[in-house]
């Protein structure tokens, strides 16, 4: 929840200084402003927003501009609370983005004490108006309860405007939602077209998401150009999330021209900021000694973090690797531990392969019912083998 506020505040100070409030008309000494800040001359931009001020009072624009360089601290100290009476100001005269601002704050309490009651008024207020971000905010008070009654579907609602009207955090809550059915029907489709509208605004976590749903064929085509491209911009916009599935698309050569050196450099620094994947596959450096020493213990050190991490590929490589004894000790127990921690994670293979180990009894009592229950989850994902264990078991009993 925290974590969502702070998005969604993020939002209300990034937004103002990068456009002008819908619907507002700015004097000449504003629209200069503007420009000023678009020149990143931020002490000149204060002052034309000032001198607007004294031609007008009540230009609320102006007041709002002056709240969002003390709010980013562009020109001036930076300070929540002036920011706070600057945008208290603008609010009261209809100023939507003002308006957003501070009902984030109240539901933060960034400069000012938390009020969920006045966050909800304030929001409703930008939000009427047809503010994204406050639409997207009013979303997350209704799912949350803050200020308004719960209410799933009314917060449903308003994300669903935020993301029509162009908010890229409800364009990625969506999408979220959609592929997980969290709340929402399960629509991978749906979940692609979200993301897709996220990345084409720019946002680099979409791009990443969007790229692994091209890597996986989930919800759009298989496709391993398309999928290295939107890694390879995302990761030089810097989403570590990027950095190792642009890493493994460069070392296995997947829509990109393989490099191995290149390959390397990006799933260390995924590994380094502690992204699974990128454990996971700096572990694969050190096994087969690309881009890496060859060395068999940082290899096991890595599958075995990145499993703990919750990394399926990392789980199945190491229950593959105590099941054989290969470059781990040999153990049935240990091997049946982890590939259940990935079957319960809804992995296929690890389904497969758990329902086997029941079927003869390897680290796990022998047990057909126990079997069969695996390998129906399995093949109620499309794994081939698991239909063909089931039809096996069918010939025993």
């Amino acid at each position: 929840m925290k974590h969502r506020l702070r998005i969604l505040l993020a939002a209300a100070l990034l937004l103002p200084l990068l456009v002008p409030s819908p619907a507002v008309a700015e004097s000449a000494k504003v629209r200069q402003g503007v420009k000023q800040v678009a020149a990143r001359q931020y002490k000149k931009a204060l002052n034309s927003f000032r001198a607007a001020l004294k031609t007008d009072p009540n230009d609320a624009e102006a007041m709002t501009r002056i709240g969002d360089l003390h709010a980013s601290g562009l020109g001036v100290p930076r300070s929540d609370e002036e920011a706070v009476r600057w945008y208290a100001k603008a609010a009261p005269l209809g100023h939507a983005s003002a308006r957003f601002a501070l009902a984030a704050r109240y539901a933060s309490g960034r400069g000012v004490g938390i009020d969920p009651a006045a966050a909800a008024k304030w929001c409703r207020l930008a939000a009427d108006q047809g503010h994204p971000g406050a639409q997207s905010l009013l979303g997350f008070l209704h799912e949350q309860g803050m200020g308004v009654p719960r209410d799933e579907a009314e917060s449903l609602a308003w994300y669903r405007k935020a993301a029509e009207g162009g908010d890229v955090a409800a364009q990625k809550l969506l999408a979220w939602r959609h592929l997980g059915g969290n709340g929402i029907p399960k629509d991978p489709a749906a979940a692609a077209m979200w993301y897709r509208k996220a990345a084409e605004a720019g946002d680099h976590d979409a791009e990443a998401r969007l790229a692994g749903m091209y890597r996986d064929g989930i919800g759009v085509p298989r496709d391993a150009v398309e999928s290295a491209a939107l890694y390879g911009r995302a990761a030089r916009g810097g989403s570590t999330e990027a950095f190792a599935g642009y890493g493994r698309a460069l070392l296995y050569g997947r829509g990109v021209a393989q490099n191995e050196s290149a390959a390397a450099d990006w799933i260390r620094k995924a590994a380094e900021r502690g992204v699974p994947e990128g454990i996971f596959l700096r572990g694969v450096l050190y096994a087969y000694g690309r881009g890496e020493p060859k060395d068999d213990v940082e290899a096991l050190e890595g599958y075995r973090r990145a499993a703990e991490e919750g990394y399926v590929d990392g789980q199945l490589q190491i229950a593959g690797m105590h099941l054989t004894g290969r470059g781990a000790p040999l153990s049935d127990n240990t091997a049946a531990a982890w590939y259940l921690r990935a079957a319960e994670a809804g992995s296929p293979d690890a389904q497969v392969m758990l329902g086997w180990m029941h079927e003869v009894g390897r680290g796990v009592p022998k047990d057909l019912g126990e079997a069969a229950r695996w390998y129906l989850l399995a093949a109620d994902q499309g794994n081939t083998v698991a239909r063909d264990r089931l039809k096996h078991l069918e010939t025993l009993r």
